[in-house]
């Protein structure tokens, strides 16, 4: 009997406790994996051969570097007589001299008529033709500025035959080599991957993701090498997978320095 009483104190005794402690929720480890922050695949709307490949497969390269560059012997023949026609001055000057004749023309008419000595037909035929001279001159003009958008629209073309990096990053990959043909439905001539930033990839339950908000700072680690960074949450996808139930996030890493290979496994630790 009194064994029976100790029992039921004891029993009692823990019940409390349980009841005026909190459940503490345990942490679970989530598994992820890193990928460049932009893939790149540089590809142009011009066509031709390949002339030249400025870069090679791993190597890094600023924002605007030269990668590729196409053939452009026509564009440069092109660029050489648009230069000439845009210098050529020839039918300008005469179209001045022109309207200088003109002008003194019409002048000693208009004083003559003021003596008498000249008809008024006269004097309205110089005008007219004065005015003839300096439209003369205009048409000149504009045709030498529409040369030079000529020269211009060729050096643009010419230009546009060297593919440049359109960011800082690595190339990863060469599609084609020199010589090659770049067609309209194989444009591509290179990857680039820009590794200054990783984007590590998990995909959660609801109720995991729940916990997270946009630009929230979230300790990852990477079991390869036994470290860890913190990690800033870029994207958390407003859709839940209808398959798996899970949603996806994506965690920016700061990788200045190239601590972290992209494609390693990562892990992140949640409250279940």
């Amino acid at each position: 009997m009194y064994s029976r009483r100790i029992n039921f104190w004891i029993l009692m005794s823990l019940t409390g406790l349980l009841a005026c402690s909190p459940l503490r929720a345990f942490a679970v480890e989530l598994e992820g994996y890193t990928e460049p922050y932009r893939t790149i695949r540089v590809a142009t709307d011009e066509t031709g051969v390949i002339d030249q490949i400025f870069v090679s497969e791993g190597e890094a390269v600023p924002q605007g570097t030269p990668l590729v560059r196409l053939n452009n012997d026509i564009y440069q023949a092109l660029l050489a007589v648009a230069e000439q026609n845009m210098n050529a001055r020839g039918r300008l000057e005469s179209a001045r001299a022109e309207l200088e004749l003109k002008s003194e023309r019409l002048k000693i008419l208009q004083s003559l008529r003021q003596e008498g000595n000249a008809r008024q037909e006269e004097v309205d035929r110089a005008r007219y033709e004065n005015a003839v001279a300096k439209a003369n001159i205009q048409t000149v003009q504009e045709e030498l500025l529409s040369r030079k958008l000529e020269y211009q629209k060729i050096k643009t073309q010419i230009d546009r035959r060297t593919i440049r990096a359109p960011i800082s990053g690595v190339v990863s990959l060469i599609h084609k080599e020199q010589g090659e043909f770049v067609a309209p439905n194989s444009p591509e001539t290179m990857t680039l991957v820009q590794l200054d930033q990783l984007l590590a990839f998990f995909t959660l339950t609801s109720q995991q993701a729940a916990q997270l908000h946009i630009n929230d700072k979230i300790r990852i680690s990477f079991k390869h090498n036994q470290t860890s960074t913190e990690g800033t949450i870029e994207y958390i996808s407003p859709v839940t997978d209808a398959q798996s139930g899970t949603v996806l996030v994506k965690i920016r890493i700061d990788n200045q320095k190239g601590d972290f290979r992209s494609g390693e496994r990562c892990t992140i630790q949640l409250e279940s």
